[in-house]
């Protein structure tokens, strides 16, 4: 992460540097579940977004701002203490110190701040992550795009656990064993049906489901693909989270009760980036 000091100092000026946007009028996220506005940094001037958070507490919903660099720290710390959740990225080369202080400022907004780390975790990255779990950020990441270490996303689950904080994984392909470790660590840990093969799978997503539970957090299924109904029963017992992205079942498919149960479901929103429904 670029530790490089920001130029940026003081209370922003709320003087807008474009027309104004009515935000009474931007439409709320049409997503089931908590009430919800979420727009990059580019959609709205500054003063648009002070406008936003103001709106949004009137109309009981949440901001979500993406940050994509665009503002500096100062202005971001306002917009955290008025109550808008920061999203934000390695890609934005925030420094460790300034995103702690864009946590602390939305923490006293009754917001919250969390990065996702799309980039590789060496050994400075590491403490990096550390430092910022502890401080309570939420930490997000994936192997989409690498692989990772297992060890070391356990002891980023600790930290954020010591701090507060949410570590929440998004894995592609099979279980494997590390995962159960980060599980029993506290972090929130999504999965596809795509990467369920076998008994062997299930098993271990099962573990990983108990791991997860017993530590307050959860692990996510995302079902993308038709799954033989009879490895359900186990995982729901486990605690795995089922959430159903197929077509739903006629009426007397044995799948049908557990789609119903799934649709019931309210996610903690810290627990996924942005979106419950994709797995990044």
């Amino acid at each position: 992460m670029d530790e490089s000091p920001q130029p940026d100092a003081g209370r922003p000026s709320l003087s807008a540097d474009g027309p104004s946007v009515e935000t009474d009028d931007l439409p709320l996220d049409a997503r089931p579940g908590p009430r919800t506005l979420t727009l990059r940094d580019d959609r709205l001037d500054f003063a648009g977004f002070s406008d936003a958070a103001a709106s949004c507490r009137r109309r009981k919903a949440r901001l979500r701002l993406i940050d994509q660099g665009r503002f500096s720290i100062s202005e971001l710390e306002w917009l955290g203490e008025a109550g808008a959740d920061i999203y934000s990225s390695d890609r934005v080369r925030r420094s460790v110190s300034d995103l702690v202080l864009v946590r602390r400022a939305a923490h006293r907004g009754g917001a919250w701040a969390a990065i996702f780390q799309h980039g590789p975790i060496d050994v400075a990255v590491r403490a990096d992550l550390g430092e910022l779990g502890r401080s309570g950020l939420d930490l997000h990441s994936s192997n989409v795009e690498r692989p990772r270490d297992f060890d070391v996303l356990a002891e980023l689950a600790w930290d954020c656990r010591d701090g507060g904080a949410l570590f929440v994984y998004q894995h592609h392909g099979r279980p494997v064993e590390g995962l159960e470790a980060a599980a029993g660590r506290g972090a929130w840990i999504h999965m596809t049906s795509a990467g369920l093969d076998s008994e062997t799978d299930i098993a271990l997503a099962g573990r990983c489901g108990r791991a997860a539970r017993s530590h307050g957090a959860g692990l996510i299924l995302h079902i993308e693909t038709r799954i033989d109904p009879a490895w359900l029963p186990d995982l729901k017992a486990a605690g795995v989270i089922l959430l159903f992205k197929t077509p739903r079942s006629d009426y007397r498919s044995l799948l049908r009760p557990f789609e119903e149960a799934a649709a019931e479901i309210d996610l903690p929103p810290r627990s996924y980036y942005l979106f419950p429904d994709y797995v990044l």
